[in-house]
């Protein structure tokens, strides 16, 4: 008797309900039974990259994104998670041409800018990154990421006004984000406002619930009241 050949379908809904419930494992071997029975079902293949992306497994993830865009090449969303695992590898000079490649596809796509300057930041070319920051501002002006990254980059340059403006717009939008919080005391005190900078650590030790973050913060608190 034969055996019943899996309905991709069946089996893809499967996998994407494991997936979102963090069982990354059983979803790719739900994913792969799919693509047995339906091996050009490129939104199942995307679905498996996705999958292998989170689960740290790079390697399958990047060939899964090259099956879905021979597949689909025009696919911007596909070009872009595949830069992000490009970035994961701290592959910036890949990373980047996907994302330029996405933004061919869909030029208003803010994220890929983010994702981009963020990649030109971490390879050091800051000029670029702001630029892209700006754009992804520009096409979303409530881009808090966006707003943070920038505020960074701007920290980095020596723009500590630019850098304070970023991240008090990126506070305003999420006033929980400690690590921006943290990062405009940071900017503070290396103005000497030390006032404020300690509100801001205090703000967010309040919120954080990173242990590294807290630790950073007790010692930056410490600091100012030693050198009180």
């Amino acid at each position: 008797m034969l055996a019943t050949q899996p309905d991709p379908q069946v089996e893809r809904e499967r996998g994407l309900a494991l997936h979102a419930a963090g069982e990354l494992e059983q979803a790719i071997a739900c994913y792969s039974r799919a693509l047995d029975a339906s091996p050009l079902d490129a939104l199942t293949i995307y679905a498996r990259a996705l999958a292998h992306q989170a689960r740290g497994t790079l390697d399958q993830a990047i060939a899964d994104y090259g099956r879905a865009l021979e597949l689909r090449p025009d696919w911007a969303q596909v070009y872009h998670s595949r830069g992000t695992a490009y970035d994961q590898r701290d592959d910036f000079g890949r990373a980047i041409a996907d994302y330029d490649r996405a933004l061919a596809c869909q030029p208003r796509f803010a994220q890929a800018y983010n994702d981009r300057g963020t990649a030109f930041s971490r390879r050091g070319d800051l000029g670029r990154a702001v630029a892209d920051f700006d754009h992804a501002i520009r096409l979303e002006p409530g881009y808090v990421l966006a707003y943070r990254n920038r505020g960074v980059v701007r920290h980095d340059l020596g723009e500590l006004e630019g850098a304070i403006s970023d991240f008090s717009r990126a506070l305003e939008l999420v006033p929980d984000f400690a690590d921006v919080a943290f990062r405009r005391g940071l900017t503070h005190r290396q103005r000497g406002d030390r006032a404020a900078a300690r509100a801001d650590f205090v703000a967010a030790l309040r919120v954080s619930t990173n242990p590294f973050v807290q630790q950073r913060l007790h010692e930056a608190l410490a600091e100012l009241d030693a050198s009180e």
